[in-house]
């Protein structure tokens, strides 16, 4: 009795100690989104039979950018056409400024938000269902989506491209006067909702969804005046593109004493190719990516140069103009952007150089025997400004004076060079610098009077915009009571004070605690055609990450003025230099057309670091080291 009593016992002990599979924990959720598996750093959980998934993550996969407002406790999800504001713990969600109530609310787990998953999703615009068997959520985004809105070159002429994911369908429902209107059946699922462009065919494009079923997105562009387009699809049909023509608008003649002008203008800047032929003798003009509207051709004033002047449409995107000659003359050809100048003269020479200098700049003057063609170029990395004259030779003044020392402290000396061109011999007349400062040209071709002023500052009639990171509704990172975009605009409003000081126009994305779009930014400077884009913020890591670093797009001249910046900030402050780095991804330095840079000055999150940076005499230190970053990189000192 007692034995069956022991073995009895043994067994059911024995069946305690072994895992019973029903009792097992059960598997995690999984989220898909698209097809495609996504990973967080924290589970989804279920409250109340509601599945709650990290925001960062479902938001991001969706196309939307995400804000954290550490005061209010709250979190913002902007996508270009819908804000959604959710606060922790709260049922009462806002979607455009309508209050809906929620099943459950946010809530914080492990550090990171956790949101309602399928009214995010469908509320972004996706279907969201839920597979029991394998504990997963799946979210698609139903219809096509455009992912990106382009400016580029196609096929040599200036395009608008709206890019899809899939195949777009689109009608073109409006042409009233300067405005095209395009609707696209189609999600909007980038953020880059706007070109801020005004060249000589667009001036912007805004992009926005007007309608969820079916979902539509609707592109407003305002053009210029009079402006030929043509809009078309790729041919998988993934890309809708709307083409400006640029045309010869244009061609004038001015028969002027000894020389014969002819002035031609085009819609947008293009490249050109001249050659000359005999037999006989003419010169050949073909300017390429652009095509001849029905233009008069105006009658040859009369001269002694050219006899007849002939225009066609030499190929499908290349006008040939031809000047017939009448005998053995110079001729020179000159751009502008979209203004070429071809001039027809005799032979001419530069006489003299006039020099004087000042204790802020020194005027030069190069005097020829009648007016000449010209060009200036500037080489900041060799400090020197080139006054190019084609088929033009040196006069018996100046015969015997390769250089001209001048040693004034802003220019060592002048040095004549006649140089073999493609087409005949240029007199290049270099002005060598002690460094590289602001210039002006005060004349224009053709001129017998050349004039420049070389001003000792590098700074004199520069434009900067200035950017101070986030702000408004976006605080960037926040520690404590400090927010990025204080101390952002703190430095920012430092750094304009000094420029201006110096003789800088400055202009700022923003001069208070406002929101500004991240295109908007770079779209500010590209409008106003900034010479320099600098964006100020301050970083956010571990509590012993320290430093300052500069981020920058991969191009020579954004790295230059990268370096020029670092180098000069982490002298003043003596801040740990964690150097360059190369970030293609960041849109305000991607989409400036000038040298640009984001300066992360250092982090908050490290203690020792931001009591450093809440003082007033780091804070000036800093905007002083931008400031000499700034005169640096002008004045070719970059390294």
């Amino acid at each position: 009795m007692y034995k069956k009593i022991f073995i009895a016992t043994f067994l059911f002990l024995l069946m305690l100690s072994v895992p019973i599979c029903s009792m097992a924990a059960p598997k995690p959720i999984e989220i898909y989104i698209n097809g495609q598996k996504v990973e967080s750093d924290v589970a989804p959980i279920i409250v109340n039979d509601r599945t709650l998934a990290p925001v960062r993550v479902i938001s991001e996969n969706l196309g939307a950018e995400v804000y954290w407002d550490n005061d209010n406790r709250q979190v913002q999800i902007i996508t270009p056409s819908k804000t959604i504001i959710l606060k922790i713990d709260d049922k009462r969600a806002l979607v455009d400024g309508r209050e809906v109530i929620l099943d459950v609310p946010a809530k914080i787990v492990n550090d990171r938000t956790m949101v309602p998953l399928r009214f995010l999703g469908e509320t972004l615009g996706a279907e969201v269902s839920w597979d029991n068997e394998l504990r997963r959520v799946i979210i698609n985004r139903t219809g096509a989506k455009i992912v990106d809105l382009a400016y580029e070159q196609v096929d040599g002429k200036p395009t608008v491209i709206i890019k899809g994911d899939s195949p777009l369908e689109y009608t073109v429902v409006a042409t009233e006067g300067d405005r095209l209107v395009i609707d696209v059946v189609s999600h909007l699922d980038t953020l880059k909702n706007a070109l801020y462009i005004y060249d000589s065919f667009l001036n912007k494009a805004v992009a926005g969804e007007i309608f969820t079923d079916p979902p539509t997105t609707r592109i407003v562009l305002e053009l210029e005046d009079n402006v030929s387009y043509r809009t078309y699809s790729s041919a998988d049909k993934k890309n809708i593109y709307i083409s400006f023509e640029n045309v010869l608008e244009e061609l004038t003649f001015e028969s002027q004493r000894d020389t014969f002008l002819a002035k031609i203008l085009t819609t947008n800047a293009t490249n050109a190719n001249y050659f000359f032929l005999s037999n006989p003798d003419r010169l050949v003009l073909d300017i390429s990516d652009t095509a001849l509207p029905e233009i008069d051709v105006p009658e040859v004033p009369k001269n002694d140069f050219v006899k007849t002047v002939r225009l066609g449409q030499f190929t499908e995107d290349t006008v040939r103009i031809v000047f017939d000659l009448k005998s053995d003359v110079n001729y020179q050809v000159f751009q502008d952007g979209n203004a070429f100048s071809v001039i027809f003269s005799q032979v001419r020479t530069v006489e003299d150089i006039n020099i004087t200098s000042l204790d802020d700049k020194t005027m030069v003057e190069i005097m020829a025997d009648d007016d000449i063609g010209y060009e200036v170029k500037a080489d900041r990395n060799k400090r020197q400004i080139k006054v190019v004259m084609p088929a033009v030779a040196i006069g018996k003044n100046l015969i015997d004076r390769d250089v001209i020392k001048v040693s004034d402290g802003i220019v060592d000396n002048i040095e004549l060079v006649k140089v073999k061109g493609d087409k005949n011999y240029n007199l290049e007349i270099i002005i060598n610098l002690y460094s590289f400062n602001s210039y002006d040209v005060l004349s224009s071709p053709p001129s017998s009077n050349i004039a420049l002023t070389l001003y000792k500052s590098s700074l004199i009639n520069k434009l900067v915009v200035i950017d101070p990171g986030h702000g408004g509704t976006d605080p960037g990172a926040v520690v404590g009571n400090v927010k990025e975009k204080d101390l952002n605009l703190d430095l920012a409003l430092r750094l304009r004070d000094l420029l201006e000081a110096n003789g800088v126009k400055v202009i700022m994305t923003r001069e208070d605690d406002t929101f500004v779009n991240l295109y908007a930014r770079a779209g500010i400077a590209n409008e106003v055609n900034a010479d320099l884009f600098v964006s100020i913020h301050h970083n956010s890591a571990t509590s012993t990450a320290t430093g300052t670093e500069t981020l920058y797009y991969p191009d020579p001249e954004k790295q230059l003025f990268a370096q020029a910046l670092q180098n000069a900030v982490v002298r003043h402050t003596g801040f740990v230099n964690r150097g360059i780095v190369e970030r293609p991804g960041i849109v305000v330095t991607r989409e400036t057309k000038m040298p640009s840079a984001l300066v992360e000055v250092g982090f908050l999150t490290n203690p020792n670091e931001l009591a450093t940076m809440l003082t007033d005499e780091f804070k000036q230190k800093f905007a002083e080291g931008l400031l000499q970053g700034i005169m640096d990189y002008l004045s070719g000192r970059s390294n």
